[in-house]
C-alpha cells in the first residue's frame, strides 16, 4: 500500500525544513553574538570596579592599539560608561532580531501545520 504524498505538503516541507537549518544557523551565530557582547559588558564592569578604588592622583594609562595613551580615571570612566551603553543597545539589537528569527520560524511551522491539517480533511 503506498501512499502518494501531495507535492505542496512536500514543498512546503522541504521549505519549512530548509527555513528551519537556516534560522537555527542565525539563532547559534546571534547567540555567539551576544555572549561576545556580554563578556565585554562584563569586562567593563570590572575595570570600572577598579578604577574607582584607585586614588583620583593615580597615573592611569588607556590602551589604544599598540600605544598606552596617559588619561584622567574620570575620562576613562566616561570612556567605559559610553562603550557600555553602545554594547547595551547591540545586545538589544541582537535579542530583537533573535526573536524575530524564532517568530519566523514559528509562523513557518504553524503554516505547514495548517496545511497538514487542511490536506488531511480533505
Amino acid at each position: 500500500m503506498t501512499s502518494k504524498v501531495d507535492p505542496d505538503v512536500k514543498k512546503a516541507i522541504e521549505a519549512h525544513r530548509q527555513q528551519t537549518i537556516t534560522a537555527n544557523q542565525q539563532i547559534a551565530i546571534l547567540n555567539a553574538q551576544l555572549e561576545g557582547l556580554s563578556v565585554k559588558h562584563r569586562r567593563s564592569e570590572l575595570i570600572e570596579q577598579e578604577l574607582k578604588t584607585l586614588p583620583e592622583d593615580v597615573v592611569t594609562y588607556k590602551a589604544t592599539g599598540r600605544m598606552f595613551i596617559r588619561r584622567d580615571i574620570p575620562v576613562i570612566l566616561e570612556g567605559l560608561l559610553q562603550e557600555r551603553s553602545s554594547i547595551t543597545e547591540n545586545m538589544e539589537l541582537l535579542k530583537n532580531n533573535k526573536e524575530a528569527v524564532s517568530k519566523s520560524l514559528a509562523e513557518s511551522k504553524e503554516a505547514l501545520r495548517e496545511l497538514l491539517n487542511s490536506k488531511q480533511h480533505s
